[in-house]
């Protein structure tokens, strides 16, 4: 039997009669309430009305000062019973009548005092005789008594409403129990016995399925179901029995569980799979032994209908801690009329096993564990579209090893084994990350380079130098069963993408490059393209005699002038130039990049600074410079800056040359300041305490942005000759220089274009505001001797072609 709370009946007739006092207490509120309002103007009316049949006599005792009126006024006022404290006064606000009470006390008066929020405590009555005001009839109500009808008659308002409503509710349940509770609670009883009984035959019979009502359908309905359910029921009791003989008997894990994932039943596999007691597994969620299994993976299983099967693979928890690969097969069914799942469970560890060892045997060399001539194929291709869409260069370098077969044979195939380990681990150390070294069979191996820059000669003189750096280490000893074997190579290189061919073309041209080193000598290189190789041998020549250039003293520096808009000499900026008795005149264009690669440029950049300060020094103490000399320029390279010892080496140099150092101006690129601009900062204050200027060469081609500009100790910005070369025809350059001299002003900085050629160059700059240039024009680089004759004869600019000799 249902506890009384939880019965319909007992909701019906609660609900029901909170509902009626509710609204019982909803029209009463209402009704008191504008019932109230009314009485607060009755009241105030006959408060005034009171007031002023007396306001006459009030005002003749005022005016005469005759107090016994005054008194009966007073008096007259008090057998109202609603005032509490009266005052009469003359016009002089002296006191002629006075009377006070408490107020009264009654049962209700907390009501009164609350009503009284709302009520005017105090009226005064101005006594005037004609305009004159004679004196004042001040009085204070009594609340208790002005509020004493209201209140009696609207708590007789509230009575009558409960007891109405009382009886209403009382006759509105009886009938709700007698129509509908009282029916209903039979029926349920005999749905309980209906519960608690084994019906062998199903014979169930309710006294309500004779009724014409609702009731009467239920219990006919109800009769109907009983009697499907005794049949559905027997024939699950049959598969129930069916399907725990085929789980007991089957050697997989088999595991039942509810919708949430608690384990209900399982198989002796389980217990075996698992490592778990028989007493906690049924404790277990599959929370507790799959970490990936939660509330996503019982959507997916939900979704499916009945009979169907999840599948999918995931590593159990056993006992122990150990995990083990398995793969799930899950379906929902239905036991006892409730949705179960059933997991079936397999070890999948053996057949991993497997499938990683096919793969890997497919794509890696089972001796040196490099990729084999398959997965090589496979990236060459990724790679040759790669390359093709970012349109930058790749390389392959086709490694063959020379006099490998002598060994091999003299001293077995172990051996020779353990060597191409050996060369296969020293290949290894030489790749950058991205790169694949793979073998191809034999003692043939080969380096795939995906990306190694956009430009072909850097290319070139890159891959020659990892070539460079492989034939050097494969050279070394190696020491195999206790023996020294000396080796060599031989490296045939091709890039890609420079034509429509395929990796397997790409290949072989590599194959044929390294015949062809073969056919050289062995132990060297070789590009499939001829004039590939003739650039490659340059290169290499020109890196050779770069590396004594500074001991032969084959370098030297010149100053291209640079001038303001008055012809006047600023500054020069100091350029290194190369004469080599081997080569003839190199470019700083050809040997600079050489000198970054190699790290020669930082004794390269040394020598440049120092050069350019002795100069200085020599111009500032013994020719004179003129007031309108500036600095000299000194370019400082990347590698340099980025040094620890910048800062010392700068201060060295000042120091060791004695130059004055406020006409030191350093130029350094937009892309050393977006590195580590705390670094930066920290190297360019430094060196400004000495002094030091710095400018921003080949300004508005790098990483223009306004937070360094605000940030380092800048002076001067310098317009690449880039956009001065274009100003005439492309507008974009034009608006790109005006911006740039815009944002200058802006900041105080100044601003110098360089690659100025012509007068029509110079006036249009001068006339978006740019009033410094550097260019041929002007003047060509100047050696030393040229350079020191100008600032003697103070020379105006651009120079005649006949005035002083040049250098470019």
């Amino acid at each position: 039997m249902l506890a009384l709370h939880k019965r319909l009946s007992y909701k019906q007739a609660k609900w029901a009669l909170v509902l009626l006092i509710a609204m019982g207490i909803l029209g009463s509120s209402f009704q008191i309430y504008t019932d109230w309002h009314e009485e607060k103007e009755n009241i105030t009316g006959r408060i005034i009305g009171t007031l002023e049949t007396v306001e006459n006599a009030a005002t003749e005792s005022a005016y005469t000062l005759d107090a016994n009126l005054a008194k009966q006024v007073v008096a007259g006022l008090v057998r109202t019973n609603v005032f509490i404290e009266i005052v009469l006064t003359d016009d002089l606000n002296n006191q002629m009548a006075y009377y006070s009470r408490p107020a009264s006390s009654n049962a209700f008066s907390w009501v009164s005092h609350y009503l009284a929020i709302d009520l005017k405590q105090t009226y005064t009555l101005e006594l005037k005789r004609g305009k004159l005001k004679v004196g004042e009839l001040i009085a204070s109500i009594d609340n208790g008594a002005v509020t004493e009808n209201f209140i009696r008659r609207n708590l007789r308002l509230i009575t009558t409403a409960i007891l109405a409503t009382l009886v209403l509710s009382t006759a509105f349940l009886t009938l709700i129990y007698l129509q509908t509770s009282r029916p209903l609670s039979r029926f349920i009883q005999q749905l309980e016995s209906v519960g608690r009984s084994k019906f062998s035959d199903g014979d169930v019979h309710f006294t309500e399925i004779k009724r014409d009502d609702e009731l009467g359908v239920l219990a006919r309905t109800f009769t109907t179901l009983w009697h499907q359910r005794q049949t559905v029921e027997a024939e699950l009791e049959k598969r129930e029995a069916y399907f725990r003989a085929v789980m007991q008997q089957s050697r997989e894990c088999m595991l039942l569980t509810s919708q949430t994932g608690q384990i209900l039943d399982y198989n002796d596999a389980a217990i075996h799979l698992l490592g778990y007691r028989e007493s906690s597994i049924k404790s277990m969620n599959l929370k507790n032994i799959d970490h990936k299994f939660n509330q996503e993976v019982l959507i997916d299983w939900s979704q499916n209908a009945l009979g169907k099967v999840s599948t999918f693979e995931t590593r159990y928890v056993r006992h122990n801690g150990t995990m083990v690969p398995v793969e799930v097969c899950a379906s929902m069914i239905t036991l006892e009329n409730i949705p179960r799942y059933l997991v079936s469970v397999r070890d999948i560890t053996q057949r991993i096993k497997d499938q990683e060892q096919v793969k890997y045997l497919a794509y890696y060399d089972a001796l040196t564990n490099l990729p084999n001539r398959r997965l090589l194929h496979d990236r060459l291709e990724n790679a040759i579209a790669v390359a093709r869409e970012h349109r930058h260069i790749g390389g392959v370098l086709f490694i063959d090893l020379d006099r490998f077969k002598t060994i091999n044979d003299s001293m077995g195939h172990h051996a020779g084994d353990q060597l191409l380990i050996e060369v296969s681990k020293r290949i290894n150390t030489l790749i950058s990350k991205g790169d694949t070294a793979s073998r191809l069979g034999g003692d043939e191996f080969v380096l795939l380079l995906p990306d190694i820059c956009h430009d072909m000669q850097d290319a070139q003189a890159m891959v020659s130098h990892l070539a460079e750096q492989l034939l050097g280490t494969l050279s070394t000893a190696f020491v195999i069963q206790n023996v020294e074997l000396y080796v060599s190579a031989s490296i045939g290189i091709s890039l890609f993408p420079l034509d429509q061919s395929d990796g397997m073309r790409i290949l072989q041209q590599a194959d044929t490059a390294m015949y062809k080193a073969k056919e050289s000598g062995r132990s060297g290189f070789h590009f499939y393209r001829s004039e590939m190789q003739q650039f490659a041998t340059e290169r290499l020549k020109m890196e050779k005699a770069l590396h004594h250039a500074l001991e032969r003293d084959e370098l030297y520096l010149v100053y291209q002038p640079q001038v303001n808009g008055q012809g006047e000499l600023i500054g020069f900026e100091s350029l290194v130039r190369w004469l080599s008795p081997e080569l003839g005149p190199i470019s700083p264009a050809e040997f600079i990049p050489i000198a970054e690669e190699t790290g020669l440029i930082a004794p390269l950049g040394e020598w440049v600074l120092m050069e350019a300060c002795r100069q200085l020094r020599t111009w500032q103490q013994v020719v004179g410079l003129p007031a309108s000399f500036k600095s000299l320029a000194v370019n400082i390279s990347p590698f340099q800056f980025s040094r620890e010892d910048f800062v010392e080496q700068i201060q060295y140099v000042i120091d060791s040359t004695g130059v004055d150092a406020a006409q030191l101006d350093l130029e350094i690129t937009e892309g050393m300041l977006v590195e580590n601009i705390k670094a930066v900062a920290a190297k360019m204050y430094a060196l400004q305490h000495r002094g030091i200027r710095f400018s921003i060469d080949d300004f508005g081609t790098g990483y223009s942005s306004l937070r360094y500009l605000q940030h380092l100790p800048l002076d001067q910005l310098k317009i690449d000759q880039s956009f001065i070369r274009d100003i005439t025809e492309d507008p974009n350059s034009y608006e790109i220089i005006n911006t740039i001299i815009s944002m200058a002003k802006h900041m105080k900085l100044s601003v110098i274009a360089e690659g100025v050629e012509t007068n029509f160059e110079e006036n249009i700059l001068s006339s978006i505001g740019c009033h410094r240039f550097q260019g041929f024009y002007f003047s060509k680089p100047l050696d030393k001797h040229t350079a020191t004759q100008c600032l003697i004869e103070k020379k105006r600019f651009p120079l005649q072609l006949n005035e002083v000799s040049t250098t470019s």
